[in-house]
């Protein structure tokens, strides 16, 4: 028989005199029967409301002493709503963290170095990272890995936050959102339609400028989208305009696709009507140039062939992803010419039929062949575009991105190979590697809210790529195994040089003043005889929080140092962790715009980027005596920046 309200809330206020009053041998014990008291109180809007009437109490009887979250100044917004779904007690200790959060924001409670104003931001943050959790139920209850109590809670404290922090005081941190999702171009949009649908139904009135031309680019592109209201009723209008009131339609929905790397329903419409009644408007909708027009006239049948089989409202947003393709000529190279062919063609294996559609992130019908092709088309026009959603499996989204750049043929023909036969098949030092023979990758839950390219790949490249590692550690010990992984994964452009600074075995930093000048030798063109970056440079960083205090290990890759618009020296780099922008600490904040970035690119001045560098490859024949003229003083910076932030964890040798 289920308890009554205040039998719940009897057994909190028991839990939590016998956790304040326990010694401190039995003090975790009783923390985990306290937490599962909140757990109970957490099932319904008025239990949510109990827990925050006496948080202040929580606070005060230690509960989170000794935990990640004891320092509210540590805490990191981005974080939160994974921690939520992680199960319990975790996501008990963060849903508890958040309304202690709120009690400091309305003066209810006071912490040491949280004024209320920093946790009102805080809020407001976990809010908009939190945004498809806070405000749709559908991303939590239809993922089988949380249980029904989970979704539940998790559910009533973003009602509860958003009772206190409303819609329209997210607007600032939504807009800021915004331009960063669409300066960084992903494949994968759904976060930021979620979030224009929302702002749809606010009043005009409370959007600015910017953020209505992004809903309007979304939902009514155009005058004529905005009267007709769906897309079937604007396909409906199209034949009986005039030739100039159509090409008039097609600049405009081409120019808000520019604008925003946004695709709507109407483009979609528009662009068939065009490939079936009015071919010369159909390079005038996709924004072609010169470039992108005659590619599309060498092959204008096989084009309408992908507009009118292959792009429907589910996977709309191809028709940016065919747009770039165009532009980058790509169906002119013979290899990827003869290679999508193939790929249209290609008879899907059941389990990858099935992952394809598990992955469908619209609410509209999706094929599996219609998914992949579509998904195919943006990761070729976006190889920047690419991500790793909530899985460790940097490494494999940043194979596919450099593929994309610079192997565009390989990359699909293994998605052929990989599509038809679930089997992906690599050579490790004279050695095949079959991902089918491979029992696990670094990922054991796989989460496929992905790109469609990501869905078939990633499974089978984590296994390969862990494989890999696994070999390279047993057959060259003592030895950073990226030195030999990383070529054999990748390709033969990862140059033969290697450098890591950190020494496993010893659990060390060595070398540390070699390692930097030698970066700066190989990459910065003021040291390295002024020469550019031909292919990307996969690299390691470590990862730190805004408190400078180390994470974890990430892979990204090394695009170009150049100079930005300023004069800066600036790193640009593709990291494919769904984040283009963070708070690295040390006022180390990596941009997505404003400092010549260009469309998928993170930025950093190049001494903050060096500092968090561990690894990377780099081509040792041609350094001669340029590390040497690296001066002092940059490498006693960038050292100084390492030693105060994740060198703080490893003793240096």
């Amino acid at each position: 028989m289920a308890l009554t309200l205040s039998e719940r809330e009897a057994r909190l206020y028991e839990s939590l005199a016998a956790f304040e009053h326990a010694p401190l041998f039995a003090r975790e014990e009783k923390r985990k029967r306290l937490l599962s008291q909140a757990d109970l109180l957490a099932q319904d809007a008025a239990g949510m409301a109990h827990l925050y009437e006496n948080i202040a109490a929580i606070h005060r009887s230690g509960l989170f002493a000794g935990t990640p979250w004891e320092d509210p100044s540590r805490l990191v917004p981005g974080l939160v709503a994974g921690t939520l779904l992680s199960g319990p007690a975790g996501s008990t200790l963060e849903m508890l963290s958040e309304l202690r959060m709120l009690a400091v924001a309305e003066g209810r409670l006071a912490l040491p170095g949280c004024p209320p104003e920093a946790a009102r931001h805080f809020l407001r943050q976990v809010l908009v990272y939190g945004f498809e959790y806070a405000f749709s139920t559908e991303e939590l209850s239809e993922n089988e890995r949380y249980t029904r109590t989970e979704v539940r809670k998790v559910s009533l404290l973003f009602d509860l936050l958003k009772q206190h922090l409303p819609l329209p005081s997210l607007l600032p941190y939504l807009k800021e959102e915004i331009e960063t999702i669409i300066a960084h171009r992903p494949v994968v949009v759904t976060r930021i339609k979620r979030i224009l649908e929302q702002l749809q139904h606010l009043p005009p009135d409370l959007l600015d400028g910017p953020l209505r031309a992004y809903v309007e680019a979304l939902f009514a592109p155009t005058p004529l989208a905005q009267k007709a209201g769906t897309a079937h009723y604007y396909a409906e209008q199209l034949p009986h305009l005039p030739d100039a009131a159509l090409e008039q339609e097609a600049q405009a929905l081409s120019q808000q696709m520019l604008d925003t790397g946004l695709v709507s329903t109407f483009q979609l419409a528009f662009l068939q009507y065009a490939a079936r009644e009015r071919t010369a408007l159909v390079p005038i909708a996709l924004a072609l140039n010169a470039h992108g027009r005659a590619d599309y006239e060498r092959h204008q049948a096989f084009v309408h062939q992908l507009i009118l089989s292959f792009l429907v409202p589910g996977n709309k947003q191809g028709v940016y992803g065919l747009a770039r393709t165009l532009q980058r000529n790509l169906f002119s190279q013979k290899t990827v010419w003869h290679a999508f062919s193939r790929l249209v063609k290609a008879r899907l294996h059941p389990v990858i039929r099935e992952r394809l559609e598990e992955g469908n992130l619209s609410p509209f019908a999706l094929t599996a062949e219609q998914a992949l092709i579509g998904g195919t088309l943006c990761v070729l026009g976006q190889p920047l575009g690419v991500r790793q959603g909530n899985n460790p499996t940097c490494q494999s989204a940043r194979g596919i991105s450099m593929w994309s750049r610079h192997a565009p043929g390989k990359l699909i023909n293994l998605l052929i190979d990989t599509a038809t036969t679930n089997n992906a098949v690599f050579r490790y030092e004279g050695e095949l590697i079959e991902s089918a023979g491979v029992q696990e990758g670094l990922t054991t839950a796989f989460d496929f809210k992905l790109d469609p390219v990501s869905i078939v790949l990633v499974p089978h490249l984590d296994k390969v790529y862990n494989e890999m590692m696994k070999r390279a550690s047993l057959k060259h010990p003592g030895k950073d195994p990226h030195a030999s992984v990383n070529p054999a994964f990748y390709g033969h452009w990862i140059q033969t040089g290697f450098k890591s600074v950190y020494n496993p075995l010893l659990y060390g930093i060595e070398n540390y003043e070699e390692f930097i000048r030698i970066f700066y030798a190989a990459f910065h063109p003021e040291y390295n005889g002024g020469h550019h970056l031909i292919y990307p440079v996969p690299a390691g960083i470590f990862i730190t929080d805004s408190g400078a205090n180390m994470l974890g290990f990430h892979a990204i890759s090394l695009l170009r140092i150049e100079q930005a618009p300023d004069g800066e020296w600036r790193a640009y780099f593709f990291n494919p962790n769904s984040q283009g922008k963070q708070d690295w600490g040390q006022r180390i904040t990596p941009t997505v715009s404003g400092h010549g970035e260009r469309h998928g690119e993170s930025s950093l001045p190049a001494a903050q980027f060096a500092a968090r560098v561990y690894a990377y490859h780099f081509n040792q024949l041609r350094l001669g005596d340029k590390p040497g003229k690296v001066p002092t003083a940059t490498v006693a910076h960038i050292t100084q920046l390492a030693k105060e932030s994740w060198g703080r964890k490893y003793q240096w040798l």
